[in-house]
């Protein structure tokens, strides 16, 4: 029986109604910066969709363009201006940086009280002590579509076995302190590049979620039964033919497709519930971010 598919797309768009909503209702308008240096195009389209998201649940958005050449230094006092701006209510700094830069050192400049994208060390220290503010976003997003699934079945998350492949700072290690809180209380395993014994491991599995970034890394029949599956990873790949040809485009360029860390044509005949690759976490980010920023927002406002 082939697996339910968890629509990132409407439970994302109803985290940006009730935004939204809470805005028109509630008299405080966030005023999000975003802080970009240079001109990477895959940050350029990150950041046209952060504009087009907010201004549409009513979140003033700001690009700060810097130049490529800017030094360290100059970055981190045009953050301390920020965090020192009443106006600004939420701060959000694009990667990548130029080479040389220290990414860690420029973001931990920045107020965590207007951390939205939650990656400073106070914003994961409070996470990691169970008293979290501002959630990085990707992670939130993928536990909150567990908990969709489980309000769906009319289930708890507590006491399930939980497998996390993945350990970044940014998705695989905020996922299991999530999971791990009281309010959820699963058995977390993460791991990595250097487990042994993977496939015994997913295949344990009642939630896995899979944040590597490598392309279906995880073989569908790993998959535990019965599993939800929880697939962050957004792989971009070559469409080949039937002999492995690559797949040439109107251009004569090679067609590409998105797909997940999960085999997810196999795992979606054994999985019980399963997030599509697109359409799953990946609308999830942009909807949690523009939340943490009304919830950044309204705490500095003292609403």
């Amino acid at each position: 029986m082939a697996a339910e598919l968890i629509d990132g797309k409407a439970i994302s768009q109803a985290i940006l109604d009730e935004v939204k909503s809470r805005i028109e209702e509630g008299g405080v308008v966030p005023h999000l910066v975003a802080v970009q240096v240079g001109e990477d195009p895959a940050s350029m389209f990150y950041v046209r969709n952060q504009k087009k998201k907010a201004e549409a649940v009513g979140i003033r958005y700001t690009l700060r363009q810097l130049s490529e050449s800017i030094s360290q230094n100059e970055l981190v006092e045009e953050i301390k201006k920020l965090n020192d701006d009443p106006d600004v209510t939420g701060i959000i700094l694009q990667m990548p940086l130029p080479k040389g830069m220290d990414r860690r050192a420029v973001q931990r400049t920045i107020d965590y009280r207007k951390d939205v994208e939650g990656i400073t060390p106070t914003s994961l220290g409070l996470l990691l002590q169970d008293r979290p503010a501002l959630v990085p976003c990707t992670a939130r997003g993928a536990v909150e579509l567990l908990e969709w699934v489980m309000e769906k079945t009319n289930d708890k998350i507590e006491g399930k076995d939980c497998v996390i492949v993945g350990r970044s700072e940014i998705v695989g290690k905020p996922i299991a302190m999530l999971m791990l809180s009281m309010k959820r209380s699963a058995t977390v395993t993460v791991c990595h590049s250097r487990t042994k014994n993977l496939p015994d491991k997913v295949a344990s599995a009642d939630v896995l979620f899979a944040a590597v970034g490598k392309p279906q890394i995880i073989k569908g029949e790993w998959v535990k039964r019965g599993a939800i599956v929880i697939d962050v990873g957004i792989n971009r790949v070559p469409v080949l033919d039937e002999n492995g040809n690559p797949v040439l485009n109107e251009k004569g360029k090679p067609k590409y497709k998105t797909i997940g860390d999960v085999e997810f044509e196999v795992a979606s005949e054994r999985a019980a519930w399963i997030t599509p690759v697109p359409g799953g976490v990946g609308p999830m980010t942009t909807a949690i971010l523009m939340r943490n920023t009304l919830e950044a927002a309204l705490r500095l406002k003292g609403v």
